[in-house]
């Protein structure tokens, strides 16, 4: 086989395990709060997306507009996380492209299945938001401006520009993305500056004009976030960003973080020696959105999944490094690639056994005169339980359901038992016979402790789904308002007095508040008719 067949299985290979990697967890994944605000804007007009989106709130729209489409076809999860695994998989390509122009042929073939098994890649494949779409973009507009550099023509820079521009309406730290990608072709390709510039400019200023709406974007994140204002950015992990950084774009944990750095350090070394211009075009991609979160104040937080765009070049430095320190001893390198690569699959494959293990398949779809009470448990950061019921929603339809408790951060609202209790008086306007089923997520011990002290209350059956999961549904079918009373009896039974369980106590507050007006109308009413 050529050198170009050779790349071409590998790279097919490499996008096709991407896909199979992910798959699973399109269904077996909790939903994220994030995911909860992307079908909160997504399922309006494109017109209302963009309209809350990017001018009320600065963010990029165009992942909420490609979920609009597929919320419609096909629907449910697959709607909601297929485009994000198969904008995954296709960066996975694109990475083999892009690496082919900046690094080289040997690193083209090794760096493609180390990003489909990168345990973050992973992971943001099958994120419904805006992050694999950011990183196929970035390495397909990237490819495209290495290759502009090496041709010289205008036609390929106007392509380049209108892509690189409309890169801010896919991530709003894309710029620190564009000037990787603008620095790449400048440094890699050692054309006189005149003669780049002469070449690149047309397309260049069709990615200002395109990107200009950004600035008024730009303003409201600036005033969103206070931008400047504030003390610099924490990381979710009580790390420093660069730590954070590291152990985003290394799997293995921290033993794995301090020997794939090492790896990519040496890289860098063996690359700056042999090809200095390329390695600071490489180095710049991992440098520059460290820095950048590193400095900036601002009133929010640092995720790892910031850096994703940085990832291919941080694995072609891996690349380079395994190269380098095998020197002409293929095998060497090839273990030490496959070493890598296993760290990666070993990380993969506990997030799925974890996801597993929740059992998430295995919840009963709610039958159509079930009636879906919101669902809670023992808090977890960023997949909360109490998204389980939006979770059967979006999977098996529309179906009679009463939200006790907003789908999106309630931590924010302070209005959330009065709204909720105002939920309850519709849902006790129209009392037709129904069935109850309720969702808790919390740790073994305590589904286990509730399903004992559920025995208790004879209207209702518990059923432990997983060792995480508890569902409980009632025996027959009652009225709206002996549903609201089952609902305080059965939240009472999974128990309030728990610190860490702030929404059961919060939900039957809701519960008899909303039991309460009804019932105070009711006498009301009596009394005026008699």
């Amino acid at each position: 086989m050529s050198g170009a067949q050779v790349r071409a299985l590998v790279w097919s290979l490499s996008a096709l395990f991407a896909f199979a990697v992910g798959l699973p967890a399109v269904w077996w994944e909790p939903l994220h709060l994030d995911e909860a605000i992307m079908l909160r804007f997504a399922t309006r007009s494109p017109t209302a997306i963009v309209t809350d989106v990017f001018v009320e709130r600065g963010g990029a729209p165009l992942q909420f507009l490609v979920e609009h489409l597929t919320l419609q076809w096909p629907g449910g999860l697959a709607g909601l996380r297929l485009p994000s695994l198969c904008f995954f998989a296709l960066a996975v390509v694109f990475a083999g492209l892009f690496t082919l122009e900046l690094f080289g042929e040997r690193e083209s073939v090794i760096v493609p299945p180390l990003l489909a098994a990168s345990p973050m890649a992973v992971e943001l494949g099958t994120f419904a938001r805006m992050y694999a779409l950011f990183l196929c973009a970035s390495l397909a507009t990237a490819w495209l401006a290495l290759v502009a550099g090496r041709t010289n023509r205008r036609r390929d820079w106007l392509v380049v520009g209108a892509l690189l521009g409309g890169l801010v309406y896919v991530h709003p730290i894309a710029p620190l993305t564009c000037i990787a990608i603008v620095a790449g072709p400048l440094l890699v390709h050692e054309n006189p500056w005149r003669t780049a510039i002469r070449h690149a400019w047309p397309g260049l200023v069709l990615a200002s004009v395109v990107a200009a709406p950004y600035l008024y974007a730009l303003a409201v994140l600036r005033e969103r976030y206070g931008v400047g204002e504030s003390s610099l950015l924490a990381t979710t992990g009580g790390r420093t960003v660069p730590e954070e950084a590291l152990h985003a774009l290394t799997p293995g944990g921290t033993a794995g973080a301090v020997v794939v750095t090492t790896l990519a350090a040496f890289g860098m070394v063996h690359l700056a020696r042999a090809a200095p211009r390329r390695a600071i075009a490489a180095g710049l991609w991992v440098v520059l959105p460290v820095a950048f979160f590193t400095v900036i104040p601002a009133e929010t937080r640092f995720f790892g999944r910031y850096v994703i765009p940085a990832l291919p070049a941080f694995l072609g430095l891996v690349a380079v490094g395994a190269l380098g320190l095998a020197g002409r001893r293929r095998v060497a390198a090839a273990t030490v690639v496959a070493a890598v690569l296993a760290l990666e699959v070993a990380d993969d494959a506990r997030r799925l056994e974890t996801l597993n293990e929740i059992g998430l398949r295995r919840l009963p779809a709610p039958a159509r005169e079930v009636v879906l009470f919101s669902s809670t448990g023992t808090p977890r950061s960023g997949r909360p339980p109490e998204l389980l019921d939006d979770l059967l929603v979006l999977e098996h339809g529309a179906r009679a359901r009463l939200e006790e408790l907003p789908a999106i951060d309630p931590r924010f609202d302070p209005r959330v038992v009065a709204k909720g209790a105002g939920n309850v008086g519709e849902f006790l306007a129209h009392p037709a016979p129904a069935s109850g089923m309720w969702i808790f997520y919390g740790r073994p011990g305590r589904v286990r402790a509730a399903t004992r002290r559920l025995q208790g209350i004879p209207d209702v059956s518990a059923r432990i789904v997983s060792d995480q999961l508890l569902v409980v549904q009632t025996r027959t079918r009652s009225d709206a308002s002996r549903l609201v009373e089952l609902a305080i009896a059965v939240r009472s039974a999974w128990g309030l007095g728990t610190p860490s369980d702030r929404w059961p106590r919060a939900i039957v507050a809701a519960d008899r508040a909303g039991l309460g007006s009804a019932r105070s109308t009711q006498a009301d009413s009596t009394h005026a008719h008699s």
